[in-house]
């Protein structure tokens, strides 16, 4: 979600219900995003989510064991995230995130701590967009339960936004029976791009580090 920071630094609970009481045909595993198809393949995605029915719930493990009806799969919640800053919908953005979560964006120099935090952090950044520019999702992780990958672009009316491409990782867990982002970290393409030029300084800085190991103690 950083690229708008990195630009202008270049260019200026479901009530829980008993599965006893529920008929067969009732029981829901995890639930698949339906996405609208765009250009070259790609999935865009729409504020809206379809679900599909499995033959049997899925066991849940570990802190994702909960005695009823399956929460909504760790890929629908990260796809519904960005789903609702595209619809510039903040209030189903605020489910979705646990209130001790912690949110990593690399182009700042600290991790957003708290609900309320990443809420404020987000509401400045649809502040600063539109509802033209969308992220389109590129690839996502769907298989694990409590941890979600995600690799991403921007796009300004259907066509490719500047130095917007990034990939993203996302921890859940089950909390009151809904399952919510624990922590997520944000790694954007860079406006300027140094190329090998990086490789000479990480020579440099491994040097120092052999140097005088205890400049390590300050990073």
């Amino acid at each position: 979600m950083s690229f708008t920071a990195s630009l202008i630094s270049s260019l200026a609970s479901p009530s829980l219900v008993s599965l006893h009481d529920l008929p067969p045909s009732s029981f829901l595993g995890n639930k698949v995003i339906k996405l609208t198809i765009v250009t070259r393949s790609r999935r865009k995605l729409s504020a809206s989510c379809a679900p599909a029915t499995k033959a049997a719930a899925s066991s849940e493990t570990a802190k994702n064991v909960v005695p009823d009806m399956a929460p909504t799969s760790a890929s629908e919640v990260v796809s519904s995230f960005y789903a609702a800053i595209n619809g510039n919908d903040l209030s189903s953005v605020t489910d979705l995130i646990a209130q001790d979560c912690v949110y990593e964006d690399l182009v700042f120099s600290s991790p957003f701590v708290g609900r309320t935090a990443i809420l404020d952090f987000f509401g400045k950044f649809i502040e600063s967009t539109s509802r033209d520019l969308q992220f389109v999702i590129d690839d996502i992780s769907t298989e694990d339960s409590s941890a979600v990958g995600v690799s991403w672009h921007l796009e300004w009316k259907g066509k490719n936004f500047p130095f917007s491409k990034g990939c993203s990782f996302y921890r859940l867990q089950v909390i009151d029976g809904k399952r919510q982002i624990v922590y997520g970290r944000d790694c954007v393409e860079p406006a300027i791009k140094p190329g090998e030029t990086v490789l000479a300084a990480i020579k440099g800085v491994t040097w120092l580090l052999q140097k005088f190991p205890q400049l390590a103690d300050r990073f």
